[in-house]
């Protein structure tokens, strides 16, 4: 072949040219016929490593046993190339993340990042950040998985690649979905729909799943076309939850039944599997069947408190955030060195509002604040003392246990919360209730209807837990009689929290 004509720097540049062109087979070839013998330097191997994995990658998908690019990693270090050091932590990045810790994956294709960002390679950092919009999607964190779908998009548009463009749009369509952002979902959706025949067909299920979900209310008929033409493509659990509410709203439980009950035999930990059991729950309290409803309950308890176990051990968003703010302080000193003191005031406050950017909309009350705030001090302390003095065990131990005994309070606000819903729709007031009782209320009432609470946290200017409840009961569809009974109130001073709660409003 031509490619390997040439000196061995010129032949590993000819692959990187078939990449680029998408002549992957073509580049895998060239490389499997290089012997490794004939790597004579050190910038010649750890080219290679590169390439291979690349070639690889496109090909065969991620290989969670591939370490060749940690020489990579290694060589490039000691270099001024950007760009090559980006992609060799890019794919270290894509295979770890399939092994048995997603967090070193992560924090990989962060340092892709990081080298990236000092190049002017469009395609490089696209890459980098449509795979961070996807993995940060995977792991539910849909805040940072739309803030690079949206980096993605700008990419894709300034080089004009329409393939690009509608995988972007179609990873914000699924964050604006999350959270139940309607018109921010139709105008990607939409601007998505005409980029249709530059998706791949499982890409497609996706697209058509979020067509139903636009149509959901407005034209159920249209909405149950596109869902089914969806499940033709693949199985997707929120697809059948969508297809559910539709047959619901139909009074057509027993097919709503028979897409419950598969989606609920789909592999995986989706958070989709907790609103379709909210949505049974909700369909026994409707049919009074409340053992039932109760049994449900309990599920989505002990689903949510895994899921928020979970989180609490792997912290994805603060893994991320806190790579970032080591970056920017790596970015000062640097900055420091050639500008001074004047660019130290201009990038700490670059650091400012990265770290409050990513940490925006994380918006706890008291007591959970007070409860993770401890449980990351906890966690933290136990890691040290692991890798640092694994001799005392005792320490240890009575770290672990107070990390238990903290995740079980998270547990007993929901259950409390629990308690208190039922008790107010059994016809009781919050008379009695204190500040405590009203944030146990609402955390449980997020099972129901997570959107709202969310919109009321972060379309208002600082509701107080009682406020949101006022908003929380209006939404359910009580009335002002209703109100009033329930919170002990008269008609003047349910007119005056109505006004004062919209008042509020951003």
């Amino acid at each position: 072949m031509g490619c390997l004509r040439n000196s061995m720097s010129e032949q590993l540049t000819q692959i990187d040219s078939l990449l680029v062109n998408d002549q992957v087979d073509s580049a895998i070839t060239c490389l499997k016929n290089i012997p490794l013998e004939n790597l004579e330097t050190n910038a010649d191997s750890a080219y290679y490593y590169i390439l291979m994995a690349e070639s690889r990658y496109r090909l065969e998908g991620p290989d969670s046993t591939d370490n060749s690019t940690n020489y990579s990693i290694s060589y490039y270090k000691g270099t001024s190339d950007h760009g090559k050091l980006a992609r060799a932590y890019y794919y270290r990045g894509v295979n770890a993340y399939n092994s048995s810790d997603p967090k070193i994956g992560i924090l990989l294709i962060k340092q892709a990042e990081e080298q990236a960002e000092k190049t002017d390679n469009l395609l490089l950092k696209h890459k980098i950040y449509e795979s961070l919009s996807y993995y940060n999607g995977k792991e539910f964190e849909e805040e940072l998985s739309l803030f690079y779908s949206k980096k993605a998009l700008q990419i894709a548009k300034q080089i004009e690649d329409k393939n690009r463009q509608a995988i972007a749009l179609l990873y914000m369509a699924s964050s604006y979905s999350s959270f139940g952002n309607k018109d921010s979902l139709a105008l990607c959706v939409n601007e998505c729909l005409p980029l249709a025949d530059y998706l791949t067909e499982k890409q497609k299920a996706y697209l058509y799943t979020r067509m139903g979900e636009l149509y959901e209310k407005s034209d159920p008929e249209i909405a149950k076309k596109y869902l089914v033409k969806a499940l033709e493509i693949i199985p997707l659990s929120h697809t059948y939850l969508t297809l559910s509410n539709l047959y619901i709203s139909e009074d057509s439980l027993i097919n709503a039944h028979y897409i419950w009950e598969k989606a609920l035999r789909m592999s995986g930990k989706s958070k989709v599997k907790t609103d379709i059991l909210k949505a049974m729950r909700l369909q026994s309290i409707n049919q009074e069947n409340y053992q039932q409803a109760n049994a449900l309950a309990d599920s989505i308890i002990l689903r949510l408190q895994n899921y928020y176990e979970t989180k609490e051990q792997e912290k994805i968003a603060e893994i991320q955030a806190r790579f970032d703010k080591e970056a920017a302080e790596r970015d000062i000193k640097e900055q420091v060195m050639g500008w001074g003191l004047a660019l130290l005031v201009v990038v700490v406050v670059i650091i400012s509002w990265l770290s409050y950017r990513n940490y925006k909309g994380m918006k706890a009350k008291k007591e959970l604040a007070e409860t993770k705030v401890q449980l990351e001090a906890y966690t933290r302390k136990a890691e040290e003392l692991e890798k640092s003095d694994r001799t005392n065990i005792k320490e240890i131990g009575e770290l672990h246990k107070k990390i238990n005994e903290l995740t079980h309070r998270h547990s007993g606000i929901l259950a409390k919360g629990k308690e208190l819903f039922e008790a107010i729709e059994a016809g009781s007031t919050t008379v009695r209730w204190s500040k405590d009782d009203f944030i146990n209320y609402l955390e449980y009432y997020k099972l129901k209807d997570l959107p709202f609470v969310n919109e009321m946290e972060t379309e208002y200017n600082h509701l107080s837990p009682k406020y949101i409840f006022f908003a929380a009961l209006e939404h359910d569809g009580k009335t002002d009689e209703d109100i009033q009974r329930i919170m002990g109130i008269s008609e003047s001073p349910l007119r005056s929290t109505r006004s004062r709660i919209n008042s509020k409003r951003l």
